[in-house]
This record gives C-alpha cells, structure tokens and sequence, in this order.
C-alpha cells in the first residue's frame, strides 16, 4: 500500500514568523480539533535570525489539557538556548499521541537589545479512522 505524505502529514505555524523583542506565548493550538487530530511522531522547527547584540532566546512547548487552563512543560519540549546574536535552525522529535490536547510555544528573550525574527513550525502525522 502507498501512502502519500501529503494526505498523511499537516503542517502547523506554531508561532508565525515574527519579529520578536519581548517575553510571551503563542496562541494555542488544538490538536484534537473536530476532524483534524494529529497522532505518533511529529517534529518541531524553530528558525531564528540574529536577534542583535547579546539577544539570546530560549524557546520550549508547552502544554494543558484545556486552551486556557494552566501549561506545563512539554518533555523534551525546549529548544537549546540560542547564542546571542546569531541566527539558529533546530529540531525537536516528539510523540504527538504523548501531548495533551492544546500546545503553546513560550518564548523569553534576554540580554543586550534589539530583535529579530522567529518561527516555530510542526510537522504532524495526521490520525487514521
């Protein structure tokens, strides 16, 4: 049997590519969403520009079983703190059937000043049945 991984995969912006100076956290985004419900491996990309001088940010997932209840950490959910002020491409490999429901990204930005772009982006295996 042939699967094609279009049919088989979603991608999912969990934090849009923006300019980012401040603390915060990303919408939440539900995985088991009515007819699109995501299960198995998933892998996770954050893409980061230099952010300027001694900008470094600190990037993880977090989760909760409802969209405004309290997040906790994902396991194995934190991106390796960035170098100040240079550009970062890094992957995360996660079990998609292990998360709660709804999922964030948490983003703190620290030292010197200045801004630059950041993006988090899944790929998701898409569930049968």
């Amino acid at each position: 049997m042939t699967v094609y991984l279009r049919d088989a995969q979603t991608v999912v912006s969990l934090l849009g590519n923006d300019v980012v100076a401040s603390n915060g956290n990303g919408s939440a985004i539900n995985l088991q969403n009515g007819t699109q419900r995501f299960e198995g491996d998933c892998t996770v990309t954050l893409d980061t520009e230099a952010g300027g001088s001694g900008i470094v940010y600190t990037i993880k997932l977090t989760e909760c079983d409802t969209s405004g209840g309290t997040y906790t950490d994902v396991t194995g959910g934190a991106f390796t703190a960035t170098t100040a002020n240079t550009a970062s491409t890094q992957v995360l490999f996660l079990n998609a059937s292990e998360l709660k429901q709804y999922i964030k990204v948490n983003k703190v930005v620290a030292g010197g000043t200045g801004a630059g772009a950041v993006s988090v982006t899944a790929l998701f295996s898409n569930k049968y049945g």
